[in-house]
């Protein structure tokens, strides 16, 4: 009986371990199965970065801080990590680990051909030597053959790639989104190539200090939106005074200028209830027309309104019981627009107006942005444009996200193509080349992610910027920069926005502000600059100050040379060239 009872005992005890056994190997086989696996490999010391991964995520799943992971792998800057890297997971176990699949480590391999050296001076970064020769840091990561990509040094020599070439050797060029067709290239982009811009806000700021700022974060281009409405208040009575110390201080810097002209004054419409164009396109026309006359050389390019597919950009609104947009057309105010500004300076780049990508298409709020450029080009957008702008914002989806599963911590904001930096790029790259303008290239005159981290609690409307940190805003702009040099269809990329907490009109510009609202920079300036201690980078403001940006020590009044400028000619120029062919869409 006594080994009854004992065999009868080892039955059980095998029976629960042979249970116990089956049960973990099908956990581990359902989490190799999930399609968000941990992906550690097996000796549970590395993890391989994964695409849309951020220092910041990867630390919080491993219950670790960025700085922790930052120092366990020799990290210099947390916003650059690349898909297929291996980092180091401290104090993780054999234990906890999940076997890494084969296809992870699988990597194509390539070698970029080398066209010449460079000598990397101080403030410089390997992001921002790629930018400057138009190549990715993974170019010249697998030329050079550095280990750690954000460790450089001032003097050393650099092999540099050749102009463009943006092989890929620790990632694999970006493929397309799930469900979304591959695009046949027509044709490399001409004109401006790949660059960075940031919109900065003038009024009432020190041009000096935020010059001083521009040229710090390395950006090539500043963004000014000029409200026509704010300039020219009385027909005839523009205020040139304003425009004139803007223009000569930024050009005195060497950055190009891009002009995004927008809201027709009450004197031009009939409907002020909300923005929108002139009762006379060719009074529009006849603006643009001067301003680019009077800026011959020194306003590079132009954009044409500012998204037009919002009532509230383009309204002709008689009461707020019957709001409507305007039944006077884009596309006709583009072309007025091009000919006019073409009249004046051929050399001028004349940019189609960056639209609201809303998700909505009710007719009376908003029209879909992917819908609305469709119908430009039905009506002719390629012979009228030189670019084609866009505002692919990423609400709190980072860059490399793809529609529509919910990431972790998003809690809105995900549903629709619209909210995606990288689904926006997609469609309208896809839409470009069906119309067979391939060779026109993509201006991202306003992209950003705003985060509330450091300011008060946003509305409802506004929310998905509580989802966001200061870190992650700092990753995604850095990687969505990336993006843009190894898309190959983009033009220069123009942030939004360098001081908003300080010249901004609303809250909103203060979300996505690189400098915060005590004056101090955010952590996506230290990244955009290099990495410099915050300290040297922007002075504090003083309690009293707020709403300035201060003098950086090295700023100085430059001694400003430019050419007279020209007389004012008060007729509009003549329109006879323009044919405007009534048509559907738009």
């Amino acid at each position: 009986m006594r080994h009854t009872r004992f065999a009868a005992v080892l039955t059980v005890a095998f029976c629960i371990i042979l249970l116990a056994t089956t049960v973990a190997a099908q956990e581990v086989t359902a989490e190799a199965d999930s399609p968000t696996p941990t992906i550690v490999a097996a000796t549970g010391q590395v993890y391989i970065v994964r695409l849309g991964d951020t220092l910041f995520k990867i630390a919080q799943r491993f219950n670790l801080t960025t700085r922790q992971l930052a120092e366990a792998n020799g990290i210099t800057n947390p916003a650059l990590i690349y898909e297929g890297q291996s980092l180091t997971i401290p104090g993780v176990t054999s234990s906890e680990a999940t076997p890494v699949p084969a296809q992870a480590t699988t990597v194509p391999t390539a070698s970029p051909t080398v066209s010449g050296t460079y000598t990397v001076q101080v403030g410089d970064t390997l992001f921002k030597i790629a930018v400057r020769f138009k190549t990715t840091t993974a170019a010249l990561i697998s030329l050079n053959n550095l280990s750690n990509p954000n460790i450089i040094y001032v003097g050393q020599t650099l092999k540099v790639p050749a102009e463009g070439e943006t092989v890929l050797p620790a990632t694999p060029a970006p493929t397309p989104l799930p469900g979304q067709p591959t695009v046949p290239e027509t044709g490399a982009p001409v004109g401006y190539g790949f660059d960075l811009g940031v919109e900065a806000f003038t009024s009432g700021q020190d041009l000096n200090a935020v010059a001083a700022s521009i040229e710090q974060l390395g950006m090539g281009w500043v963004k000014q939106t000029i409200n026509w409405r704010d300039v020219e208040p009385v027909r005839g009575q523009i205020d040139f005074d304003t425009l004139d110390e803007i223009v000569n201080r930024f050009a005195s810097s060497n950055l190009k200028i891009l002009f995004t002209v927008t809201t027709a004054p009450a004197w031009a419409r009939s409907y002020i209830l909300e923005n929108g164009p002139s009762d006379s396109l060719t009074d529009y026309g006849s603006f643009v027309a001067t301003l680019a006359r009077r800026y011959t050389g020194r306003v590079q390019a132009y954009e044409i309104w500012n998204e037009p597919n919002r009532r509230s950009e383009w309204s002709c609104t008689e009461s707020p019981d019957n709001p409507t947009f305007c039944k006077a057309r884009y596309i006709d105010l583009l072309a007025i627009a091009y000919a006019n500004i073409k009249a004046v300076d051929p050399a001028a780049f004349v940019i189609s107006a960056g639209l609201a990508p809303t998700g909505y298409n009710d007719g009376v709020n908003a029209i879909d942005d992917r819908i609305f450029l469709s119908g430009l080009y039905v009506a002719g957008l390629s012979n009228m444009s030189d670019a084609i702008g866009a505002h692919p914002l990423g609400w709190a989806n980072p860059p490399d996200s793809a529609c529509c599963s919910e990431p972790d911590g998003v809690a809105t904001h995900y549903e629709n193509a619209s909210f995606y930096f990288r689904n926006t790029l997609d469609d309208y790259r896809k839409i470009i080349v069906e119309a067979n303008d391939g060779s026109t290239p993509i201006w991202i005159t306003k992209f950003g992610w705003g985060t509330s981290e450091d300011t008060n609690p946003p509305s409802t409307n506004d929310v998905f910027v509580s989802y966001t940190s200061l870190e992650e805003q700092a990753a995604y702009i850095t990687r969505a920069i990336e993006l843009g040099t190894e898309l190959g269809f983009v033009g220069p990329m123009f942030l939004s926005n360098l001081n908003g907490c300080q010249g901004g009109s609303d809250v909103e510009s203060c979300y996505y502000s690189l400098i915060s609202p005590d004056g101090t920079p955010r952590p996506a300036y230290v990244a955009l600059a290099g990495n410099k201690p915050a300290g040297e980078v922007v002075p504090p403001v003083e309690a009293t100050l707020i709403g300035d940006i201060p003098n950086t020590p090295e700023a100085v009044e430059p001694t400003l040379e430019f050419a007279p400028l020209p007389t004012l000619e008060d007729a509009p120029l003549p329109m006879d060239d323009v044919t405007l062919e009534p048509t559907a869409g738009g």
